[in-house]
């Protein structure tokens, strides 16, 4: 996708077109989906398998067909179940609707004027289908995507406006896990920026400006990981992307994602992937 996990602070496409398509496949080097969040909107779809997507302080389900929409600068990570295949378009959408004069009194909806419905299932054949449409138009990339990827997207502005497919504001609870959230975003940041120096449980309590036991407790309920099982996962997926995008040796993948050993490396790898650094690779190479 990007250059390690760099969600935030670039733009996607092009300025005439702001628009991203992402195929993953379990071979992809970045298979799982860590939390992070960007100004644009996202739209999940798996076309094989099912995906759990922790959006906010929510948690979905999703199975072939399924589709979620994710607002702009929510913070989500996703987790695919074996044999999983899915797809992402990430788009701007608020931009799209800004700078054209005849379409900006639309904006407000997608800046967080009214919560735009989350998941579409089986109850949702209109969306569903629509869905299905754009993500196979941007995939096939056939004479003419362009304009039918940004039609398709006016289309379902249009019909969450005309089916009124909004809901309610969370509870309680939700809205403090949501408050919380917001204090992760600088956790994230530490991370992606000095995950491979020696963090601790402390550096990361610090910059959410919580407890350890605290923000111990409401990390893994948001994340479900603890937070060094959550920097462990990305330093894994971080060498996922040097051993097959960069071509580094495993030494070299190991101690560039933050590991003082390349046994311990291993060890860890394995624990966590079910293979070997080198078959990983390999097996990367063969499916590319």
């Amino acid at each position: 996708m990007y250059h390690w996990y760099d969600f935030e602070n670039r733009r996607r496409g092009s300025l005439q077109f702001p628009i991203e398509f992402h195929h993953v496949a379990g071979s992809h080097p970045r298979y799982v989906m860590p939390w992070h969040w960007h100004p644009e909107i996202e739209i999940i779809r798996p076309v094989q398998g099912a995906l759990t997507i922790f959006s906010g302080s929510r948690r979905f389900r999703l199975e072939e067909g399924d589709v979620l929409y994710i607002p702009q600068n929510t913070v989500h990570g996703g987790e695919p179940e074996a044999g999983c295949v899915y797809e992402c378009i990430v788009c701007d959408f608020l931009g799209m609707l800004q700078q054209n004069a005849g379409f900006s009194a639309y904006a407000e909806i997608f800046s967080g004027g009214k919560k735009i419905q989350n998941l579409y299932g089986r109850d949702d054949p209109e969306i569903r289908t629509l869905m299905e449409r754009l993500f196979r138009v941007m995939r096939n990339r056939a004479d003419g995507w362009q304009l039918q990827t940004i039609g398709c997207l006016f289309q379902f502005a249009g019909t969450v406006l005309e089916k009124s497919l909004f809901c309610e504001e969370p509870e309680d609870r939700t809205v403090e896990n949501a408050r919380n959230i917001s204090k992760f975003q600088n956790v994230f940041k530490l991370i992606r920026s000095r995950y491979r120096d020696p963090l601790t449980l402390e550096d990361m309590a610090a910059e959410a400006n919580m407890s350890p036991n605290y923000f111990c407790q409401v990390f893994k309920e948001i994340t479900h990981y603890s937070p060094v099982e959550y920097l462990m996962h990305y330093r894994i997926e971080y060498s996922k992307h040097l051993l097959c995008v960069k071509h580094a040796t495993v030494s070299e993948a190991a101690f560039l994602s933050g590991f003082n050993s390349p046994a311990y490396y291993i060890k860890v790898f394995k624990d966590l992937t079910g293979s070997t650094p080198n078959r990983y690779k390999k097996s990367f190479a063969v499916h590319s």
